[in-house]
């Protein structure tokens, strides 16, 4: 009795599962629950995505810009205006140094002005007075404007002239051993002497240099003198 009251029992429920297939069950509610739940992980995964895009764009941008970069890293804060008495303060920093730098331009202007010429005077040989100089120990000379005598220890053993060359050339027959002398003279008819040592050849020389050409003046020998005098027409 009892087992076919249970039969009738389920009999109306498995009449009902049939008659009515949308009514949900477990396995749907956990269907259900298992793709809402895949929803949400697709809708945070789309979030994570789209933030992580962003990032790479702003990174791609950096390196395709350094210089925007570095300018926006270099931008500095606005500085605060400055007071009166700092604004008071630049003004008379300025003023000495433009104070400065003009007398440094004036100094400069002063020490570059070009110094005036001076002048070189030239004084004539007095005509009247007679000069003496020791050429060497054996060699002296005595000279007036117009005329001069060579004093030696030694006997001139050869005069010579050079076409075209203001120079009278003596040869002294000595074996002497001495430097090369040359000497500058007050006239304005014999300008220079010098004497040259020719040891190995057993003679010295003396060259006077005259302001004109040798024709011009007169030679003579004198014991151990020689005297030269400027001829005039």
């Amino acid at each position: 009795m009892k087992t076919l009251f249970t039969l009738l029992l389920l009999l109306p429920l498995s009449i009902f599962a049939r008659e009515n297939p949308f009514q949900p069950t477990n396995a749907y509610e956990e269907e259900q629950a298992r793709m809402i739940e895949l929803n949400e992980m697709d809708e945070n995964y789309a979030i994570e995505f789209q933030a992580e895009q962003h990032y790479i764009n702003e990174v791609y941008e950096k390196m395709n810009n350094p210089a925007e970069e570095k300018k926006a890293e270099k931008k500095e804060p606005k500085k605060p205006a400055l007071t009166k008495e700092e604004v008071k303060k630049l003004i008379e920093k300025a003023k000495k140094e433009t104070e400065k730098k003009t007398k440094e331009i004036v100094k400069k202007a002063v020490d570059e002005k070009p110094k005036e010429i001076e002048q070189v005077v030239y004084v004539k040989p007095r005509l009247d007075v007679t000069y003496e100089k020791e050429i060497l120990p054996f060699v002296k000379v005595e000279y007036d404007n117009d005329k001069i005598d060579i004093h030696s220890d030694y006997k001139v053993s050869k005069k010579l002239t050079l076409p075209g060359k203001k120079k009278i050339i003596l040869d002294y027959t000595a074996n002497k051993n001495f430097y090369t002398v040359r000497e500058k003279l007050e006239s304005t008819n014999f300008l220079k002497v010098a004497v040259g040592n020719h040891k190995k050849d057993g003679y010295f020389r003396i060259v006077v240099e005259l302001a004109q050409l040798p024709e011009n003046y007169e030679v003579s020998y004198n014991d151990n003198r020689v005297t030269i005098v400027r001829l005039y027409e």
